[in-house]
């Protein structure tokens, strides 16, 4: 029967089945047969198509204005919202900016799965999608950092297409960590199984789904290891406190003790580009880290071209951190400030920490009076040009 035919059930599952018996799209069957597929005839419930991280939906009106290509082509979209963990990756975007966050995903995918197509006309992209070849190569969170940008100085257009599918960010936050790392494993394996066929996909989309399938590092545990390191070594004897094991014996012999690091300093860029929830996740990090290696004192500098707000805290005050924090800034980006800041004011931490978006130029700060670590939020292909350098 001719696809023009079918009722908007088998118009889905016709278009499915073409998308997992084809050469390029093989790899992504597991996916696709993930959750729950169905069509609503209620539109209040759904008006085009709808992914909440597993399960998708499809409009039952939506199916039937839409060509045979354009199904396919929005069958393999919301199968990609599954594959690359859009709902829980950026769900930081949501809680800012829910248009943008949808927008960059979007931009994102589809421009993925035009150039997969490569002119073959095998899915065609629905005309309310959003696409821009100027996001070639990005993920959806530097696109919603250019998006961001556009939008505070006024160069958004109302006009432009917005997408033409939902998404279920609140049902994907309403997921207990239980179930969210239960799902994210169950979407690895389902990949796994396809990474002999990932080669076929070619280009971009092959570059994403490799991107889903590599060992992911944390960060957070990088940069605390990077810093504890520096704590090595440093356990020192002191005959102050005679070692208790030796007295029974009469032999006074020196204890050990550990010293804690001295002074740490932390540089977080408030230039624009940096989320409001990045910095708050590094702040969160900032507290713990503290903890863990009991500075004697942390230097919190928040910079754009110039440190715009120094903020001192030592032992028992960690935990007012949070509370009293205020992030200043807005301007350009010039790491070198925070040097120059540093030697005004005679600082000679054990090391500083950088959390940066990486849009620096060929600034990295010139010459650091100790270790440097940078945490690169976003920009995965930036390196610091000094110290060592982790990504977010």
């Amino acid at each position: 029967m001719a696809y023009k035919d079918l009722d908007a059930e088998r118009r889905v599952q016709k278009c499915t089945l073409d998308v997992l018996t084809h050469t390029k799209y093989r790899s992504m069957a597991g996916v696709l047969m993930m959750g729950v597929t169905s069509v609503e005839d209620d539109p209040k419930k759904c008006l085009t198509a709808y992914t909440d991280g597993v399960n998708k939906t499809y409009g039952k009106q939506f199916v039937m204005d839409l060509s045979e290509p354009e199904m396919r082509f929005v069958v393999l979209h919301e199968g990609l919202h599954v594959a690359l963990r859009h709902l829980v990756t950026w769900l930081w975007m949501w809680k800012e900016d829910p248009e943008l966050a949808n927008k960059a995903c979007d931009l994102v995918i589809n421009l993925l799965l035009v150039l997969s197509d490569d002119g073959e006309g095998f899915i065609k992209m629905p005309k309310d999608g959003c696409f821009d070849l100027k996001y070639k190569g990005m993920d959806s969170g530097e696109v919603y950092r250019l998006l961001k940008k556009d939008k505070e100085e006024g160069k958004s257009s109302s006009g432009d297409p917005q997408g033409f599918d939902e998404h279920g960010w609140k049902e994907a936050k309403g997921r207990s960590a239980e179930d969210t790392k239960a799902l994210d494993k169950q979407v690895g394996d389902a990949l796994q199984q396809g990474t002999v066929l990932v080669g076929k996909l070619g280009g971009e989309l092959s570059r994403a789904i490799g991107e889903v399938l590599a060992p992911k590092v944390d960060w957070a545990e990088q940069m605390r290891d990077y810093v504890t390191s520096l704590c090595m070594g440093r356990e020192m004897s002191t005959w102050r406190r005679p070692n208790r094991r030796f007295i029974d014996n009469n032999l006074y012999m020196p204890s050990m003790y550990s010293e804690s690091i001295g002074r740490i300093g932390i540089g977080v860029d408030t230039s624009g580009s940096i989320g409001g929830a990045v910095i708050t996740r590094f702040v969160s990090e900032v507290i713990g880290l503290a903890k863990l290696v009991t500075p004697e004192l942390i230097d919190l500098m928040y910079w754009d071209t110039k440190v715009a707000a120094h903020e001192k805290y030592g032992p028992g005050q960690y935990d007012m951190i949070a509370a009293s924090t205020k992030p200043k800034g807005g301007g350009g980006t010039s790491p070198s400030c925070v040097t120059s800041h540093m030697a005004e004011k005679k600082m000679r931490p054990e090391c500083v920490v950088m959390l940066t978006d990486g849009v620096v130029g060929k600034d990295w700060g010139g010459q650091w009076p100790c270790p440097v670590l940078w945490v690169i939020a976003g920009n995965k292909r930036i390196t610091a040009g000094t110290g060592k350098t982790i990504h977010l």
